[in-house]
């Protein structure tokens, strides 16, 4: 049989070793890894909805032997640890996002690939080169169909999620090329994850990166144990990319995943969020902010406001402002999550975005309610999305109009956040669980994580 992408990707996954990752790509997984697993706390934290759920699933997980739910101090099997911690690392919409790709590795390869260390005490070095083979063969499987898979209401991240968990779980076990093809295989028959939670502010789209975790490690022991996959899976007429996306109205593109492999490495693109909402709505957090500076500069006051009109790209402006009643006043935090009228609302009116942006006294307020009915959305045809999330955005209050473009959203190479952002978010999402020196222990992680071992970074997030 001639190559396929499953025997390239596999062939690369079970060749790298850590010494042939470049340093900038090696700086940056560490940097990942820190705000991964602050992200992941958060979401573990009492007064989340995700952390009590979990408290409770630990209950019925719980293993003497395993791998630990970060936050919660238990153990359970690893598959169900690597469920368990993606779906808290998404949960409060956190996590790293690749842009052109829409992948989001940090919680779909990270939770994979620490849960198997941790139980079978492997060495960090190679972590860490599994976790770079994840976050590769991921963002690299997002180029062949861009944002169609968005397009058609699927979660691209969480499709893709399953094989770059696989690729990482087949790695860290040292793999055959032919055992990791055949797990690639296999987790194409599991790779899932649907929309339609975003536009009803159900919860279960925080479990997309959990999920993805979760298959990879399972087609990872199916595979070994002799079930084999078809190699063919992401070209083949019933593979996955075609039975997910026919009638194809473009050609995909089958090179892109291969090109350059090895060679040009995509980690470091990979944007940290600082706010805790779809990265669609980064970009407008940032234009309110300016609108604001420049309102109070001409002695304008956020009350005079009259109309707020935004601009944004299709399909993210379907995501983010249908269905209008429900976006306009959501009724529960994921809902305002993937809301711009809210969003931007409550950055007129309270200067920022952040955790408490989304409790239930901000979801009642009338204010933010009446000003969330001010916005107005139209598609932006100048965006270059998904390559950024760019937001333009104008204001109407008394007689004058103020305007703004913000072309990239923070956190993507062209706007990025220095890694003393990067500590002080972990310190915010840590310090429930870390106390007062929660930004010190992330600047430890990230000084050290290449000479521990899993278990000490377990010992580090257990106070």
């Amino acid at each position: 049989m001639s190559e396929t992408l499953a025997s390239r990707l596999s062939a690369f996954a079970s060749d790298l070793t850590y010494a042939r990752v470049p340093k900038f790509t090696r700086d940056a997984v560490i940097w990942h890894i820190v705000d991964s697993l602050g992200v992941c706390v958060a979401g573990a934290a009492p007064g989340e909805e995700s952390g009590e759920v979990a408290r409770r699933l630990v209950e019925k997980w719980q293993a003497p032997v395993g791998a630990t739910v970060f936050g919660l101090g238990a153990r359970c099997r690893p598959e169900a640890s690597a469920l368990l911690n993606g779906a808290l690392i998404q949960a409060l919409e956190m996590d790293d996002k690749h842009g052109p790709s829409l992948a989001r590795p940090g919680s779909t390869v990270i939770p994979a690939a620490l849960a198997v260390a941790e139980q079978r005490d492997l060495d960090m070095n190679d972590v860490l080169a599994a976790i770079v083979v994840g976050y590769e063969v991921m963002i690299r499987l997002g180029f062949v169909a861009g944002e169609r898979f968005l397009e058609r209401g699927y979660h691209t991240s969480s499709l893709l999620g399953a094989f770059g968990a696989a690729a990482t779980v087949g790695r860290l076990l040292g793999c055959r090329a032919d055992q990791i093809q055949d797990a690639l295989g296999i987790a194409g028959t599991m790779a899932s994850g649907i929309q339609e939670a975003t536009r009803t502010g159900s919860t279960s789209k925080i479990l997309h990166g959990g999920w993805a975790a979760h298959v990879g490690i399972v087609a990872t022991d199916l595979a070994m144990c002799g079930i084999t996959g078809p190699a063919t899976i992401f070209e083949g007429h019933y593979g996955f990319f075609l039975t997910h996306l026919s009638p194809v109205a473009d050609d995909l593109d089958w090179r892109a995943p291969v090109d350059s492999l090895g060679v040009t490495w995509h980690l470091q693109e990979t944007a940290f969020k600082p706010y805790p909402c779809c990265q669609i709505l980064h970009a407008f957090v940032e234009a309110a902010k300016q609108l604001s500076a420049q309102m109070a500069r001409a002695g304008c006051h956020p009350k005079e406001i009259t109309r707020i009109s935004c601009r944004v790209a299709e399909p993210g402006l379907t995501l983010v402002t249908e269905p209008k009643d429900r976006k306009a006043a959501p009724e529960h935090p994921h809902e305002a999550r993937f809301s711009l009228p809210f969003v931007v609302a409550t950055t007129l009116l309270h200067g920022d975005i952040d955790v408490e942006s989304f409790r239930g006294d901000r979801l009642r307020d009338r204010e933010i309610r009446r000003m969330a009915g001010l916005v107005v959305a139209e598609d932006d045809p100048e965006s270059d999305y998904p390559l950024h999330c760019p937001a333009v955005m104008e204001i109407h209050a008394g007689e004058k109009v103020f305007r703004c473009r913000v072309p990239f959203h923070p956190g993507c190479p062209e706007a990025p956040l220095s890694t003393d952002d990067v500590l002080d978010k972990f310190a915010r999402n840590t310090r429930w669980l870390l106390g007062d020196g929660a930004r010190k222990v992330g600047e430890s992680l990230a000084a050290t994580l290449e000479k521990e071992s899993v278990q000490d970074v377990v010992k580090r997030l257990t106070p």
